[in-house]
């Protein structure tokens, strides 16, 4: 398992493991339950960390580019005051 995927926010993590999941590819993500027990995990470890088999890095790494390029345009829309 590679990891392809961090983030300090639980929901975002989780949208992006289920993008992959999706897509058909197992996808792992560490720390899920953590949080409920112990919050302040996150500073310590990097957050939330999606994983994939070795062999799906490069499908798994363009569904977190497409993730990031959206999440990014949606962004600089919020900030103009346009639409995306």
């Amino acid at each position: 398992m590679a990891e392809i995927f961090a983030s300090m926010f639980q929901d975002e993590a989780l949208v992006v493991k289920s993008l992959i999941e999706s897509a058909g590819i197992e996808a792992e993500l560490a720390g899920e339950h953590i949080v409920d027990v112990y919050p302040a995990f996150f500073p310590e470890s990097g957050g939330m960390v999606v994983s994939v088999p070795d062999e799906d890095i490069e499908d798994a790494k363009s569904i977190v580019a497409d993730y990031l390029a959206r999440k990014a345009a949606g962004a600089a829309a919020e900030a103009t005051g346009s639409k995306p």
